[in-house]
């Protein structure tokens, strides 16, 4: 295998990471700030609740598989047609479509109890309702819930605040060089976009930038943005030519919807080996700074569960 195609995979890998830990935050996030949330409106943290399912959930509704395509189909074809985007990755083709399905039944399971409705066309409606309520009531509370966004993933992630810049907006609007599109998929996907997070250079340094329609999705693109600024560790030694080229084959809009559905279940079973007295942030860069087949052992471990991982991820972090 070249090392193109081998650096190809370890930031299919990472950006599975980096989505899954993106998509966690959206399920956890808010209950971390319960109280302070509760001061601006008791109503709140319930709307969460239900709009992270949405957002879960959405990609098994039928308007999303007439968008996208049938998540069952489209995981089953990454294991037996060679022009599909993760043919040649051995994780995502092996597990995704069973971390996907894992994710959609622990959203089914708690919509009850969050009082979200499973039926099809009622999930539509419903959808549109929370997504009007938050907007309502995030409204006078802008500016305070976009500091609370950022001291919490300043919080859980131990970045400094002033190297988050964060934006409740009504509307993401893409410059038409950002983030292109290569397929239907992926336009569809742009013109949807309510959320937004990544990195950028600021007077000589790096600084986490999100916007979103939202709290909740603000929470989730600033954890993306700093996930994806601590997986820049996994890229540097790589020359310009090549670095080009794996972004070119990796970073695509219209792959983030099945790494979001599948990629909160690896995360979560990730989060299940941190060693005690490490931090997320500290795993996730030195995974990050792997050799792309010793990552991809260690993810697949991850993924199996096996009882050594805690023991690997302590010996790679005091290494």
């Amino acid at each position: 295998m070249s090392k193109v195609l081998m650096e190809i995979q370890k930031r299919l890998t990472l950006n599975w990471l980096i989505q899954g830990a993106a998509q966690h935050a959206g399920m956890t996030f808010h209950h971390l700030v319960r109280d302070e949330l509760n001061v601006l409106n008791p109503k709140l943290v319930r709307l969460y609740d239900q709009y992270a399912l949405i957002n879960l959930l959405q990609y098994w509704q039928p308007e999303a598989k007439m968008l996208l395509g049938s998540p069952s189909r489209y995981w089953k074809r990454a294991t037996q047609e060679r022009s599909h985007p993760f043919f040649n990755h051995p994780l995502l083709s092996q597990y995704g479509g069973v971390l996907a399905e894992e994710s959609r039944q622990r959203g089914l399971s708690r919509c009850e109890e969050k009082g979200l409705t499973k039926l099809p066309i009622a999930f539509t409606f419903q959808t549109l309702l929370v997504i009007e309520r938050l907007r309502a009531m995030e409204l006078p509370q802008q500016t305070k819930l976009v500091q609370l966004g950022k001291r919490t993933a300043s919080l859980v992630w131990g970045i400094p605040m002033e190297r988050l810049d964060a934006e409740l907006a009504s509307k993401i609007v893409l410059p038409p060089d950002l983030l292109q599109a290569r397929n239907l998929t992926g336009a569809a996907f742009r013109a949807g976009i309510v959320g937004l997070g990544g990195v950028v250079r600021r007077e000589g340094k790096l600084i986490v930038v999100a916007k979103a329609t939202n709290w909740q999705l603000l929470a989730k693109e600033l954890v993306k943005g700093t996930a994806e600024l601590i997986c820049l560790h996994g890229l540097n030694q790589l020359d310009d030519e090549t670095y080009e080229q794996v972004l070119r084959a990796t970073d695509r809009l219209d792959l983030e919807p099945w790494m979001l559905q599948s990629g909160g279940e690896l995360w979560r079973r990730l989060l299940q080996f941190v060693p005690n007295g490490c931090s997320i942030a500290e795993v996730l860069m030195h995974l990050a700074r792997l050799p792309a087949g010793t990552l991809e052992l260690l993810i697949a471990d991850v993924i199996e569960q096996r009882k050594h991982v805690v023991d690997s991820l302590e010996k790679l972090v005091k290494a």
